[in-house]
């Protein structure tokens, strides 16, 4: 059983482009009638359906296990853009171009993973970011080391060799001119999009050097969720639980369905322009909000799986919720907010030297971010939850601090 969205070649589904080029998915007509975040999980359900029953009442409905979720919904293989890089980096490899290729994306969209993969595959080295103590003090011995010989290397977290502070941008500055001007070698540099909004402030860098991940719309969303489920072994089909109308391409529909289905649904296409294009995040909306109708026979489902192969696992698309911003709010959560996202992520200890907030008031809008959702902690450092992201983006656009172009 398969469809032809998910017989679609991986490296259809990635778009090298100059970073002139990237362009946001489009936003359907209805959602731009309703711009506002609290109104994206209302137009999950269409009007019409909006006076009848569901298909599947919320409360009948359940989360389902992470086990069942790693077979449906497997992390995004970010090695599979290989093809797509091989082709955007060919000439820059054997030609006579400039040394350093940039590549620029939005938190967890997967550029810095995506390059990682490539470079892994040619054995080039990583370079690891300077610590906080070399930034601060404009430590330039950091590069000393830097192995310029190499047939390339890759630096994944450019983001991370400054702070916002005084004192934290003399070891960048020193960096972005040594790249440019050549004296590193060959190599690629991965940055954030937010830390380089900040950093075209610092140090302005050719645009035709600069290269991102195209934004994935709609079609593109719905490939990739297929093939991810084909690659955990299961064929999926998920519906949209107010309407029961299905969200994949699914070929088992009537033929006006299956019509209907292979156009990316509305609810991928809204679900891509909320995300910006942005897969990581919204493979992260997809996991959460999967359900599945309680089974009294599944008790033993994670030891039939190997056994139901050829079947079809039938989930559903539940509204669900995303976080949001409370009512009132001051400046202390947009202070925290932005050096977040400024440098995906930081420790509380790196945090408390850029912010004019004592350690206490720190830690208690930080708790009370992380409550919220907002705000989630791995590695030790603090980041900006891919849920709240969209929240807290508008967030501080709407408060006119620097955002970024993604």
């Amino acid at each position: 059983m398969s469809t032809p969205a998910a017989d679609a070649s991986a490296d259809q589904l990635w778009q090298i482009v100059p970073l002139a080029e990237f362009r946001l998915p489009a936003e359907p007509a209805q959602q731009v009638a309703s711009r506002k975040l609290r109104d994206f999980w209302r137009l999950l359900r269409s009007d019409d359906a909006s006076a009848q029953a569901p298909a599947r009442a919320e409360k009948d409905l359940r989360a389902l296990p992470e086990v069942r979720l790693e077979h449906l919904v497997p992390p995004v293989d970010w090695g599979s853009a290989h093809a797509a890089l091989d082709e955007a980096l060919t000439d820059w490899l054997h030609g006579d171009t400039p040394p350093v290729r940039f590549f620029v994306g939005p938190p967890g969209g997967g550029v810095a993973e995506a390059l990682g993969r490539w470079a892994g595959h040619r054995n080039w080295p990583v370079i690891e970011p300077p610590t906080t103590e070399q930034i601060l003090a404009g430590d330039t011995s950091w590069l000393d080391d830097w192995p310029r010989d190499a047939e390339g290397w890759l630096l994944p977290s450019l983001e991370r060799c400054y702070l916002r502070h005084p004192q934290g941008l003399t070891l960048v500055r020193r960096l972005l001119e040594a790249l440019t001007a050549g004296r590193l070698g060959r190599g690629l540099v991965a940055c954030d999009s937010w830390a380089w909004a900040f950093l075209q402030r610092v140090w302005v860098i050719p645009q035709p050097e600069v290269y991102t991940l195209q934004a994935f719309d709609g079609e593109r969303l719905s490939a990739c969720f297929l093939q991810l489920a084909h690659r955990g072994g299961r064929h999926l089909r998920v519906r949209n639980a107010h309407t029961g109308e299905d969200i994949l391409p699914w070929p088992d529909a009537s033929s006006e369905e299956a019509e209907k289905a292979q156009a990316a649904s509305a609810e991928l296409r809204r679900l891509a322009a909320h995300c910006r294009g942005n897969l990581g995040v919204a493979w992260t909306y997809w996991r959460t909000h999967l359900r599945t109708e309680p089974d009294p026979e599944e008790a033993g489902a994670v030891e039939q799986t190997e056994d139901r192969k050829d079947e079809a696992d039938t989930v559903w698309w539940s509204s669900g919720r995303a976080p949001v911003m409370p009512v009132e709010t001051g400046d202390d959560l947009a202070f925290v907010l932005h050096a977040l996202l400024l440098h995906n992520g930081l420790d509380l200890a790196t945090l408390e030297r850029l912010l004019p907030l004592s350690h206490g008031q720190l830690a208690a809008v930080v708790a009370r971010l992380v409550q919220l959702g907002l705000v989630e902690q791995a590695g030790g450092r603090h980041r900006v939850a891919p849920l709240g992201y969209a929240a807290a983006r508008e967030f501080l656009r709407g408060r006119g601090y620097l955002v970024d172009a993604f």
